[in-house]
């Protein structure tokens, strides 16, 4: 069964079947007719890895592209059912939406890893073909040699048939019907094998399918928009210029700013391996339209120091346009005296760093945003927040505003409001606070007053989003918000689809 929602709307699985899959829509902000993608993402039929999902519906909106994100069945499913949704979402794109002008041959689908393997199968399988495919880093084969065993496992079950690994290997199934296809992966992929991509690729090419194959040399599984890999990073321009190919974008299409946000683990995107741990700066995307796309360059453990010199600013300098906006947030780790390779002075460093940052952004037309850091979890003896949870970073921070006349979001004042509010007690919530063997990636358990739960990082960026309205110096970017509550269970109209 599939169930049509608005990307503003929050969906609340158990209100439905538990065959149901979700398909959430981001129209781009176009006047004519456009190509839609359908972004299918990883998560090895087990649950579905949002950092490929949203973002990378958001990328495709950047282009121009009309773009949706398929919530497809996981864990306990059946295979024809779930084929069956993948079809009805390409059927329902091509025949419903006609006041979003989508142009009916141009639809095709995206798929990271086990995402990969299921927008292949209906690429190569199915009766309601995309036109077009990309695959990341996919899993193709469910033969043993090569195979990511826990995507066949949850997709087949314990012991498959050999006729079932046959009709489930795309790279078996291609045939001269197969669309034009565009790969990516890593040389070494530890979770699902480069041969994957090659035996299809392979396939393709005997075929005589038109495709395009990019192998980078390092690394990890699950990259998604790959913000933390600056190599493999270029799959996104690469895969630009093939959808030009295929008339998918026009030169000049684009047509949204960027925000990028440059700070450090409590913003930053978060790995498989160390969920349910989340950064704010991955539910900030939800409070924009699509005319604004947020880039979250933040990086585990990084100061204003370590930051600059690790050549991150300057990367974002490559990609920073005017228009753009450039959100600053450190000093976690700027008052890490033991670390020289990160530590600042308040007063010395930290502020001549911040300057940088919000030169850079000027130098290049666009708008730099102060953003103090988010409170750790720390309570004097009297109950309250401590003032000085972030050490004397916030109070400089906002001195350089100041000084500068930079837009200021006061985040450690907000966050620590938060905290008042909920108590000693009732701010754990917020925070990485698991027992042992709760959780699999924190087996021995944790206790964590610094990074986020996924509900304390959704409370953070609705923060900061709260904090961008009520800030007269960014009235445009206001303009450019929606509203959303993360925690409502308020639905907004939606379509079932039967």
């Amino acid at each position: 069964m599939l169930h049509v929602v608005s990307h503003k709307e929050q969906i609340v699985k158990k209100e439905f079947p538990a065959d149901t899959s979700f398909l959430s829509l981001y129209p781009a902000v176009a006047h004519e007719a456009r190509p839609f993608i359908l972004v299918l993402p990883g998560g090895g039929y087990e649950h579905l890895a949002s950092h490929e999902g949203e973002p990378i519906a958001r990328w495709l909106n950047d282009l121009g592209i009309h773009a949706g994100v398929l919530h497809y069945q996981v864990g306990d499913f059946e295979v024809d059912s779930l084929l069956d949704d993948v079809e009805h979402a390409l059927r329902w794109i091509r025949q419903t939406p006609k006041d979003w002008k989508v142009i009916p041959e141009q639809v095709g689908l995206v798929g990271f890893s086990a995402g990969g393997h299921l927008a292949s199968i209906v690429a190569t399988r199915g009766a309601e073909k995309p036109d077009l495919l990309l695959l990341g880093y996919p899993v193709i084969t469910f033969h043993d040699a090569y195979t990511h065993i826990g995507s066949r496992t949850h997709f087949l079950g314990e012991q498959p048939t050999q006729e079932q690994l046959h009709a489930f290997s795309s790279d078996q199934q291609v045939t001269s019907q197969t669309p034009p296809t565009f790969i990516w992966t890593t040389a070494n992929d530890a979770t699902v094998p480069v041969e994957n991509s090659l035996l299809l690729a392979s396939a393709l090419s005997r075929a005589g399918i038109s495709f395009e194959l990019h192998v980078f040399e390092e690394g990890r599984h699950g990259l998604g928009l790959a913000e933390d890999n600056r190599e493999c990073q270029q799959w996104l321009a690469l895969a630009e210029k093939w959808l030009q190919k295929h008339s998918y974008v026009t030169e000049g299409q684009r047509i949204t700013s960027r925000l990028f946000i440059a700070g450090d683990s409590t913003a930053a995107q978060k790995g498989a391996t160390e969920k349910p741990m989340t950064g704010w700066g991955e539910h900030l995307q939800s409070y924009f339209d699509p005319s604004v796309q947020v880039n979250n360059r933040a990086v585990n453990g990084r100061s204003t120091k370590s930051f600059i010199a690790e050549g991150r600013l300057s990367h974002i300098e490559k990609d920073f346009r005017a228009g753009d906006y450039l959100f600053i947030q450190f000093g976690h780790n700027d008052e890490k005296k033991e670390d020289p390779t990160r530590y600042t002075d308040p007063d010395g460093d930290y502020r001549q760093n911040l300057i940088q940052c919000i030169k850079s952004a000027r130098e290049r037309g666009g708008i730099p945003v102060l953003l103090t850091s988010v409170s750790r979890r720390r309570f004097t003896a009297d109950g309250e927040p401590d003032p000085l949870a972030v050490g004397a970073y916030p109070a400089a921070m906002r001195r350089v505003a100041e000084e500068t006349r930079t837009p200021l979001l006061d985040i450690f004042k907000a966050s620590q409001q938060l905290y008042r509010t909920l108590g000693e007690e009732g701010s754990k919530q917020l925070f990485m606070h698991l027992p042992e063997k709760v959780h699999p990636n924190y087996q021995a358990g944790v206790t964590d007053n610094t990074h986020f739960s996924d509900k304390g990082a959704r409370q953070m960026a609705k923060l900061v989003a709260e904090a961008i309205r009520k800030c007269t110096e960014l009235s445009a970017l206001k303009q450019r918000m929606v509203e959303r509550n993360p925690d409502s269970g308020e639905r907004l109209a939606h379509q079932l689809v039967n």
